[in-house]
């Protein structure tokens, strides 16, 4: 298999034909402040852009609560991680770069452009406290980067189809005949994280686990937004491997639909980062900062129904964090297995 950044170049090359404008691209990249002057000089920037995997509305949450914070306005653009980071690659090789700042699932993106010069490891880019109080277990040198939030991986389902003492708890209650042609799935060739996450589970429950799911005939949709919305429409009754906040907008306008996450699970781990030749370099630098504070993280994770590195105790009791070397090598194997090669 090439190498991820191999794949994102490729990939950006297609990309790029198609990309729209954003932001503001015009001129010299401004200078970084100091870090006790980093707060007055993102003001005077007055913007940042922000790509962002997280869903649309937690991601409008996150930059509304920066925005009344420190008075900066945040320009969203919401991609799937995939998306996203063909997108930034695409504009950096172009040497047209419109984000300022990143929030993305963590697939091994940011080590990769780090390499390539697209963005500054977060140890180096002049943030006023980083690691801060945030738990090494959570700051990721060798990517240059540290998670934000945690958002871990799991069942919807449609309370219509799915009666009350047949929700499921487990990963295996989805493996019932009777539930066979009845589960969505999000492309696990999407992102490197959903390969990661179903090894992770497949490692823990069985060297068949798979192939078992594979039986159930699922119905592959583009990303988790796109399943979750299968399933709040009743077109399936469940959609695995999905986040709590695929389910957020279709709940909120009356579907059906809950959602579970398994004791054992995997799941995204949503990580920021900083562009290099930013229009905006002190703005995104503030940004990102409260992007990993204990403030912006619990905003964040929140409005994503996820968990905050600063509060562990909401994760599953047994999440291990997606198998991201297993990833790079075995992506056919798991997509093959599970019946969508």
């Amino acid at each position: 298999m090439p190498h991820p950044r191999r794949r994102y170049l490729a990939a950006a090359a297609v990309v790029l034909l198609a990309i729209t404008g954003c932001g503001d691209r015009g001129g010299e990249a401004a200078e970084v402040a100091a870090p006790d002057g980093l707060e007055s000089a993102a003001k005077e920037e007055g913007t940042v852009t922000l790509y962002s995997s997280v869903e649309e509305d937690a991601t409008a949450t996150f930059a509304k609560s920066f925005t009344d914070r420190y008075d900066v306005e945040v320009q969203v653009v919401r991609l799937t991680s995939a998306q996203l980071a063909q997108r930034f690659a695409a504009e950096a090789q172009a040497g047209a770069p419109a984000a300022d700042a990143l929030l993305i699932s963590r697939t091994g993106f940011t080590a990769d452009a780090i390499e390539s010069g697209w963005l500054v490891p977060l140890a180096d880019a002049g943030l006023p406290d980083f690691p801060g109080n945030l738990d090494e277990r959570f700051v990721l040198p060798d990517e240059g980067t540290a998670i934000s939030i945690i958002q871990p991986a799991g069942i919807a389902y449609n309370t219509d189809l799915v009666p009350a003492g047949e929700a499921p708890k487990t990963w295996a209650d989805l493996l019932d005949p009777k539930w066979k042609g009845r589960i969505a799935i999000p492309d696990p060739a999407s992102s490197a994280s959903y390969i990661g996450e179903w090894l992770v589970v497949a490692e823990a429950s069985g060297p068949d686990f798979l192939q078992r799911f594979a039986a159930q005939d699922l119905k592959k949709y583009a990303s988790g937004v796109p399943a979750a919305a299968a399933v709040a429409a009743g077109e399936a009754a469940f959609c695995v491997m999905g986040l709590a906040s695929h389910i957020v907008d279709p709940k909120a306008k009356g579907a059906p639909i809950e959602f579970v996450a398994p004791p054992l699970t995997s799941g995204a781990e949503v990580v920021p980062g900083v562009a290099a030749n930013s229009r905006h370099p002190n703005a995104a630098r503030l940004l990102i900062q409260y992007a990993l504070s204990a403030e912006g993280s619990k905003v964040l994770a929140d409005a994503a129904g996820a968990v905050s590195p600063y509060d562990t105790t909401n994760l599953p009791t047994e999440y291990v964090s997606p198998d991201l070397a297993g990833a790079k090598t075995k992506q056919a194997q798991v997509i093959g297995n599970l019946g969508l090669s």
